[in-house]
């Protein structure tokens, strides 16, 4: 299982200031270009670019209605997405399918998708058909972020994620349940089967992220 750590920087200054030395137990880098208005993330995307070379690292957009920091219309978004490939090829391209449905057909060209799925709300009953959806459509990486209410819900995603490794074993995946009742999900992937969990240096992007230290000691007792 990969570890993900997410940078939010909020201008140059911000990317400037890294410490890559803090980062080295990350196996990916997640820019989450939301935290920037629209109108700078092209400015600060070279310094992003520049400080990560030879990282893997996957761009990423969050909207507001999938627990982001930004509101777009779709043009707006897959044009800032299209715009930013071209220039930099991330290594993956963070895309909120549902969100963004009527423009996904824009997005077909590029082989290194993450079709995200983020529920703040609750675990879905259907979890499971939206993932089938999403690895219909053959993204490099389907992810399912949602938000449990019981210890029962941290339980069904652990479930319906390993009962989907069963049945679809070339699809990559990445789920969990958020917050601290979820954290155990983050920890999971040698049973479930998800190969990317988030984790967080200074800043949390999404509700009970561990450290990127703790994270790495516990994966490495467990494993």
């Amino acid at each position: 299982m990969k570890i993900v750590v997410p940078i939010m920087p909020r201008n140059v200054a911000d990317v400037e200031a890294i410490d890559l030395d803090r980062l080295a137990d990350a196996d990916i880098i997640e820019w989450r270009a939301d935290f920037l208005p629209k109108e700078e993330i092209l400015k600060v995307a070279p310094a992003v670019f520049e400080k990560f070379l030879g990282r893997e690292l996957v761009f990423t957009i969050r909207t507001k209605a999938e627990g982001g920091h930004i509101e777009l219309t779709d043009q707006e978004y897959v044009a800032l997405i299209k715009e930013v490939a071209a220039l930099y090829h991330p290594d993956f391209i963070d895309f909120e399918y549902y969100s963004h449905k009527d423009v996904f057909d824009e997005m077909l060209d590029f082989p290194n998708l993450v079709l995200s799925y983020h529920n703040f709300q609750e675990t879905p009953e259907n979890f499971l058909e939206i993932m089938s959806e999403l690895t219909s459509l053959s993204p490099a990486m389907v992810k399912m972020a949602v938000m449990p209410k019981t210890e029962q819900d941290v339980l069904d995603v652990m479930n319906y994620t390993r009962g989907f490794k069963t049945l679809n074993a070339e699809q990559a995946y990445a789920t969990m349940s958020m917050g601290e009742l979820g954290t155990l999900t983050r920890l999971s992937g040698r049973i479930t089967g998800s190969c990317w969990t988030f984790a967080s240096l200074d800043e949390a992007s999404a509700p009970g992220q561990l450290p990127l230290g703790t994270l790495k000691k516990f994966l490495e007792v467990l494993e």
